[in-house]
């Protein structure tokens, strides 16, 4: 049984991780800025190669702004995350307001997370090897700290 506390927790951090995009957007109402804008990743600063999560804000940015296509241009699993963590946002909130726990099979289905994990691995070595082919080694090291 989930704590009361950390169920808040939770519910806290899905807030934020929802409305974060939303304060990109009013910080920077136009999208030049977010296409041309470098990575904060401390995995592509170091490597020069995108992470597994790289571009899932540019992703979220662009669905809440209403542009579908883009978002699935910068991460295939943006669109489907923020679905995802709404959905979770929702159950758990009515979980701490009417005080008992719904179990919602594919919300707690581990079967459903491995599948996840293997798709977005997958998806994730693709990327990588298209970025590898596209881009040269001073293009890649430009795009980390070391040059």
């Amino acid at each position: 049984m989930v704590s009361y506390r950390r169920k808040i927790t939770e519910v806290i951090a899905l807030f934020l991780f929802l409305v974060m995009p939303l304060l990109i957007i009013l910080s920077d109402p136009g999208a030049d800025q977010l296409q041309e804008s470098q990575s904060f990743c401390p995995f592509k600063m170091l490597t020069g190669l995108p992470c597994p999560g790289c571009g899932m804000i540019k992703s979220m940015v662009s669905l809440y702004r209403g542009d579908l296509a883009e978002s699935f241009r910068y991460h295939l699993f943006g669109p489907f995350l923020v679905l995802f963590f709404t959905s979770a946002l929702f159950v758990m909130t009515a979980e701490l307001i009417r005080g008992r726990n719904y179990r919602i099979s594919w919300l707690y289905n581990m079967k459903l997370a491995y599948g996840a994990a293997v798709l977005m691995g997958d998806y994730h070595l693709v990327r990588i090897i298209l970025f590898v082919t596209s881009h040269s080694l001073l293009e890649i090291l430009h795009e980390s700290i070391w040059f």
